[in-house]
Order: C-alpha cells, then structure tokens, then sequence
C-alpha cells in the first residue's frame, strides 16, 4: 500500500514540481533527520519534495502525491539486510580463519567479529540510504490535479 498527501505546487524547476505539503499532512517520515534533503526543522515548517511534473500542473495547484512502493522496500532492505548480512558475515569470517591460540572462547571471537560486521554494514546501510534520499524526486508521482 503507498501513502497518498495532498500538497500545492509552489514553483517549477524544468520538469519537476516543488509540491509545499503543510506539517500536518505531510507523514512524519518525510522529516526524518536520516535524509538529508528534507531535515528535521520545525514541526512548523512546510515540506518541500520535487516532483516529475508529468500531469503539467501549474504553480498554485492542489495535487495528490503518491509514494512508491519501491521505496519503503529498498529502504527496509538497506537499513535492515546489510547491517544483518554484515553480521552473519563476520561469523563466518571469525569461524573459518581463527587463531589456533585464543585468549578467549571460539564464540566470543565469532561473536566480536560479528559485531564488527554488524558496525559496517551499518555504515554502509546508513551511506546508501542517505544517498538514496537524498533523490527524493525518483520516489514520489504526482496521481492528479484536485
């Protein structure tokens, strides 16, 4: 299911629509601080997302934005899967090449080995989601004119 919001055209910039969505239609998810294009302000402030002007709406028009399905998936994936596969990498990595010698129990080093995968892949995670919000313009569609 995609969130659907109501937002006014304020400009045009080329082929995309700078829709003004006020604070309390606009989801909270869209002021999360993890995207650096739309920064967690003031619950105050209007929200400003780039659109493909594909239905040529003009500055001052009411239209209904739609969020694709695509994005909460690959963002889910990213935040989600890569810190995990990071971990069970790191497992793998700690039971295949261990010291004979250890100071500390096999597990345990798995274990630290795991969290230092679970540490990167969260970076990674945490670098690609940002880079993927930071395009705003590829995860939201204007449906119509109101």
């Amino acid at each position: 299911m995609t969130a659907q919001s109501n937002g006014k055209v304020e400009t045009l910039e080329g082929n995309y629509a700078i829709v003004l969505m006020q604070p309390q239609r606009a989801p909270s998810r869209y002021s999360l601080p993890l995207f650096p294009v739309l920064p967690l302000k003031s619950r105050n402030e209007p929200v400003r997302i780039p659109v493909l002007n594909n239905l040529d709406a003009k500055p001052g028009d009411l239209v209904e934005l739609t969020e694709t399905s695509s994005f909460m998936i690959q963002l889910s994936a990213i935040q989600y899967g890569i810190p995990g596969l990071g971990f069970i990498a790191g497992l793998i990595i700690g039971y295949i090449f261990h010291p004979q010698s250890l100071a500390i129990p096999l597990e345990l080093y798995q274990f630290f080995l795991g969290l230092g995968g679970l540490v990167l892949g969260g970076y990674i995670g945490f670098k690609w989601a940002k880079a993927l919000a930071s395009k705003p313009e590829k995860f939201f569609r204007m449906e119509r004119v109101l």
